[in-house]
C-alpha cells in the first residue's frame, strides 16, 4: 500500500492501543446492590455481617480498585463470595413453557388454572410477539442455594417490558432498561431479578413479557458474582467499543474542519449516527435525562438506522468516487436514498407495520450494490477500494445475519452482540485511514501536476507561466520594500542553425546543458525559468545593475568558456544577454521590455556579450 498508508496505519493502531488501556483501566462505574444482598453468604461461613447500609455501593474504577483492593484486608463478606469459584458454577436445569395465547388475569395464572395451557418449549430461550404480552413458566428442576445469592438473567432486553412473580410473591418485580422499571445495580448487559431466598427443586417462575420485536432472550440462574463479573466485562468493552467510535468520529469532524474535505463529514456523521443506535439499542442512554425518553420508542431505532444508511450512502459515493467511474450504479444508489429518506419522515410521525422490513431491504439492496461498486473498483485497481474492502466487507456480512435474524430468515447467534459494534468500530478506524490515504494520493497528484506545471520537463527550469508569476510578486515585493531587483534575459546564439545542422536531439541537449551551466552560477534563491524556445527569464532579488551584469558575464563565461560535449561531439556554444534593473513605478511587462531590448542589442553588437540596459541610456559590457 505504500510507505505513507503503512507510517499512518502504525500510528492509528498505537493511539488505539493507549486509549484502549486507558479506558479499560477507567471503566465506567457499576453500581452495585447493598452490603445485605450478600449478609446469607456470610452467615453460612459463620462470619460476622457488617451492618447493612441503605446506600448502594458503587464500583470505582477498575485501576483504582484493584490498588484499593491489594492494600485493604478482605471483609467477611468478600471473604464468603471469594470462596464461590464462579467458573466452577453450573447453572441448574430449567425447563420452559409458554402460554401460546392470550393475556390473562395475573392472579389466575398464579393459581394454576392455566397450567395445562402452557406448551412446553426446548432450550432455555423465551421470546415475545410484537406489541403482545406472552407468559412463560420457568420450572427449576434442581435445589439453587441461596448463599450464592442467585440471580435470573435475561439476555437481549432492548424494548423489553419483563414482570417476573417468584414462589410466594403476590405483586411481580418489574424490570426494563428504560423507564421507571430501570434497574441501575447491573449493566445493560442482562435485565436481573434477584433470588435471595434461593429456589427448591420443582418451584416455578411466571414470566410475563412485552416485546417490541420477536427476538429471543437467554433465561439462566446465575449467582450474584458471576453477573457482576459478566457486567463488568460488558461495560469495559462497550466502552472500548462506544469511545473507539467517538474518537474516529471527532477525527473525522476535526480533519473535515481543517482540510474542507466533505467526505470526512460524511464519515463522522456516520459514526455518530451509529453510536447513538447502539446507545438506543444498548441501553446506555437512559443516564442521558432528554434523551432516555424518545430511545424505547421504535421509530427512534428506524429513524436513527436509517439516517446511517443515508449518510454511509453519500460517504461511500465520494469515497468510491462512483459518480464518475460507475453513474449507474450512483443512480440506483441514489434512489435508495429516495426511499430510505421518504422511511424516515414517515417514521417521524408514525411507525408503520412493515417499516423494519422495508428499511431492512433497502439496506441488503444498498449492500448489494456497494459490493458490486468495490468488486468493479479493485478491479480496476482504485487504491481506496482495497481499504472499503478489508473494512467493510466482514461489517457487511454481520449486518445481512443481522438482518435475517430480526426477520427470522435464519437462527439468531449471540455473539453478534459483541461483534457487530466491534465491526463498527474498526470498519469506522478502516475508512478514516482509507480515506486520509485516498487524501494524501490525492495531494501527491496534486502536487505532481503543479510540478509539471511550474517546471520545464526538459531543462528542469520554471515554465513561462510560473516565472512570469514570481516576476509579478517579485515586483510587488520590491517596490513595497524599495529594495533593488534587476533580471537577466539570455538566449542561445544560432540555436536554430544547430537544430538544423545536428537535429532536434542535439537541440534539446544543448538546451539542457546550457540550463544545467547557468543555474550552477545563481544563488539559490535566484528565479530561473525557461521563457521561450531558447530564451531564458533570470530574477536576481536585492541586485543592483551592475551587480547584475557581473551575474550575466559569469553566466555567459560558463557556456562560451568550454564547448558543449554531445555525442562524442564538441559543440561550441555562446549566449547573448541583456540585463535590466527595476526603476519606481515600473511594471513587470515594462522591465522585461527593457532587458529584451538590451538582449536585441547585444545580437546586433555580434552576439556572446551582456548588455545592460540602465534607466536612461545603455552599455556594453564585453568578454
Amino acid at each position: 500500500m505504500g510507505t505513507p498508508w503503512r507510517g499512518s496505519w502504525r500510528g492509528w493502531m498505537a493511539v488505539l492501543a493507549l486509549w484502549a488501556v486507558a479506558t479499560i483501566a477507567s471503566a465506567q462505574s457499576i453500581v452495585l446492590p447493598p452490603v445485605a444482598a450478600m449478609s446469607a453468604a456470610a452467615a453460612s461461613a459463620g462470619a460476622a455481617v457488617p451492618a447493612p447500609s441503605s446506600e448502594p455501593l458503587v464500583a470505582k474504577p477498575l485501576l483504582s480498585a484493584a490498588l484499593a483492593a491489594a492494600a485493604a484486608p478482605p471483609s467477611a463478606a468478600q471473604a464468603a463470595r471469594e470462596a464461590f469459584d464462579p467458573a466452577g458454577y453450573r447453572a441448574p436445569s430449567l425447563s420452559l413453557s409458554r402460554l401460546a395465547q392470550g393475556d390473562p388475569v395475573p392472579a389466575r395464572v398464579l393459581a394454576g388454572e392455566f397450567d395445562g395451557r402452557f406448551e412446553a418449549v426446548s432450550g432455555n430461550l423465551v421470546w415475545g410477539s410484537k406489541g403482545e404480552p406472552r407468559w412463560w413458566r420457568i420450572v427449576v428442576n434442581q435445589d439453587v442455594d441461596p448463599a450464592v445469592a442467585p440471580q435470573l438473567t435475561i439476555d437481549r432486553p432492548s424494548r423489553r417490558e419483563i414482570e417476573l412473580w417468584r414462589p410466594g410473591d403476590e405483586l411481580p418485580l418489574r424490570r426494563s432498561i428504560y423507564g421507571p422499571d430501570i434497574d441501575l445495580n447491573h449493566s445493560t448487559r442482562m435485565i436481573v431479578f434477584p433470588l435471595p431466598k434461593g429456589l427448591r427443586k420443582g418451584d416455578a417462575l411466571y414470566l410475563r413479557m412485552l416485546a417490541a420485536d420477536v427476538l429471543s432472550s437467554q433465561v439462566e440462574v446465575e449467582p450474584l458474582a458471576k453477573v457482576q463479573r459478566e457486567d463488568m466485562m460488558h461495560v469495559g468493552l462497550r466502552s472500548v467499543v462506544l469511545t473507539a467510535m467517538g474518537v474516529v468520529a471527532v477525527l473525522a469532524f476535526g480533519f473535515w474542519i481543517g482540510l474542507r474535505e466533505r467526505g470526512y463529514a460524511y464519515l463522522g456523521l456516520t459514526l455518530i449516527l451509529q453510536i447513538l443506535t447502539l446507545t438506543s439499542d444498548g441501553g446506555e442512554m437512559r443516564v442521558v435525562p432528554w434523551l432516555k425518553d424518545i430511545a424505547p420508542d421504535t421509530r427512534t431505532n428506524i429513524v436513527l438506522t436509517t439516517a446511517a444508511v443515508l449518510a454511509s450512502i453519500r460517504f461511500l459515493i465520494f469515497f468510491l468516487g462512483l459518480r464518475t467511474t460507475q453513474p449507474r450504479v450512483t443512480r440506483a444508489l441514489d434512489w435508495c436514498s429516495y426511499s430510505l429518506g421518504a422511511l424516515i419522515v414517515v417514521s417521524l410521525f408514525r411507525t408503520w407495520k412493515y417499516s423494519a422490513l422495508y428499511g431492512n431491504l433497502n439496506l441488503l439492496l444498498v449492500l448489494a450494490l456497494i459490493l458490486y461498486a468495490t468488486v468493479v473498483a479493485v478491479w480496476r485497481r482504485q487504491r481506496e477500494a482495497y481499504f472499503l474492502l478489508l473494512a467493510w466487507l466482514p461489517l457487511m456480512v454481520l449486518l445481512v445475519i443481522l438482518v435475517g435474524a430480526n426477520h427470522e430468515w435464519w437462527p439468531e447467534f449471540a455473539w453478534l452482540e459483541y461483534t457487530f459494534p466491534v465491526g463498527l468500530a474498526f470498519g469506522g478506524l478502516g475508512l478514516l485511514l482509507g480515506l486520509t490515504s485516498k487524501l494524501q494520493q490525492l495531494r501527491r497528484d496534486r502536487d505532481t501536476a503543479n510540478r509539471l506545471a511550474t517546471y520545464d520537463s526538459l531543462t528542469g527550469a520554471m515554465t513561462r507561466a510560473a516565472i512570469s508569476q514570481s516576476l509579478r510578486s517579485a515586483v510587488e515585493s520590491a517596490h513595497r520594500s524599495q529594495r533593488p531587483l534587476s533580471v537577466v534575459f539570455f538566449d542561445i546564439d544560432h540555436f536554430k542553425r544547430i537544430n538544423d545542422e545536428h537535429g532536434h536531439r542535439v537541440g534539446d541537449e544543448t538546451l539542457r546543458i546550457v540550463a544545467l551551466r547557468t543555474r550552477n552560477r545563481l544563488r539559490a534563491y535566484d528565479l530561473f525559468g525557461r521563457y521561450g524556445g531558447d530564451e531564458v527569464l533570470v530574477v536576481l532579488a536585492d541586485t543592483y545593475l551592475r551587480d547584475a551584469a557581473r551575474v550575466a558575464e559569469h553566466l555567459r563565461e560558463s557556456v562560451s568558456g568550454s564547448p558543449l560535449s554531445i555525442d562524442g561531439r564538441l559543440l561550441p556554444v555562446s549566449l547573448s544577454l541583456g540585463v535590466a534593473e527595476l526603476q519606481p513605478g515600473e511594471t513587470p511587462e515594462q522591465l522585461l521590455e527593457r532587458a529584451d531590448a538590451a538582449l536585441y542589442a547585444s545580437k546586433s553588437a555580434g552576439r556572446d556579450r551582456v548588455t545592460a540596459h540602465g534607466s536612461e541610456s545603455e552599455h556594453e559590457v564585453v568578454s
